[in-house]
């Protein structure tokens, strides 16, 4: 299979492509620093295509499908996994990392899957993922106010769609909607964090990649994540804000 990933250099993106590759599929990674692609493309050879672009940029998503089309290239999966955050207090952040943040995570995320679907040169696709947080189940994300807010945005857009495509007898599509919650990254305030909650991104790969294959349009990796998102549907909108600012203060302190 052919996998399209965005954001692959790092985090989820490059667990991603670890398991993909070791399936045998091959992995065509979208990310902006070249010289981690060009590792990953000596570490894997002909299973890793790199794509250096900023698809931050409309123009750039016009080239990655320009490429897939004129070399007849058969996209199954596209995994919208690029995402960024700016942490601390909304109007001290400045507008232009504000907007960064919403190119990346909404504007982007809605034209990579509006290319994918309308590419017509194949009808048929296994489907796309696209990656949310537990925090969308959240009430918001006091001192990760924009980030919190793009992830809002993933996950009304996902269900969405996955309502509007329906997985049919005659054609096998599906979409899934991811929802890590704190896991071992680079992201902003996750360097260096340790705790019990904290998952391996390897295995958040892993289980993603078991529950599309298995039909799943929801994806909450780890057990205590289930947990948390369904005990957030009983504690009182005040308090879960107040959880929540503790949380990301902690991360501004140590940043």
């Amino acid at each position: 299979m052919n996998i399209l990933i965005t954001g692959v250099t790092k985090g989820i993106g490059l667990a991603l492509t670890k398991e993909f590759v070791r399936r045998g599929d091959r992995v065509f990674g979208v990310a902006r620093t070249l010289s981690r692609l060009k590792d990953l493309e000596k570490k894997y050879s002909q299973s890793f295509i790199p794509l250096n672009y900023d698809i931050s940029l409309e123009e750039n998503i016009d080239k990655i499908f320009k490429y897939l089309e004129e070399n007849s290239i058969k996209i199954d999966i596209l995994i919208n996994n690029a995402g960024i955050g700016a942490l601390g207090k909304f109007q001290d952040i400045s507008l232009a990392d504000n907007q960064r943040v919403i190119n990346l995570n909404i504007l982007s995320l809605v034209n990579m899957a509006h290319k994918f679907l309308n590419y017509k040169k194949y009808d048929k696709f296994t489907g796309i993922i696209n990656i949310s947080s537990t925090g969308a189940f959240q009430v918001g994300g006091p001192y990760f106010a924009t980030y919190y807010g793009t992830k809002s945005f993933v996950s009304s857009f996902t269900n969405s769609l996955i309502t509007e495509n329906p997985q049919t007898k005659e054609k096998d599509f599906r979409i899934m909607g991811v929802y890590p919650g704190p896991t071992s990254t680079e992201f902003v305030g996750m360097k260096d964090e340790k705790s019990f909650y904290i998952m391996d991104s390897q295995k958040v790969a892993s289980i993603i990649i078991d529950d599309f294959f298995k039909g799943k349009d929801i994806c909450i990796p780890g057990v205590f994540n289930k947990f948390l998102v369904i005990l957030g549907k009983f504690i009182p909108r005040k308090l879960e804000l107040k959880l929540l600012e503790k949380i990301q203060l902690k991360k501004i302190k140590k940043i």
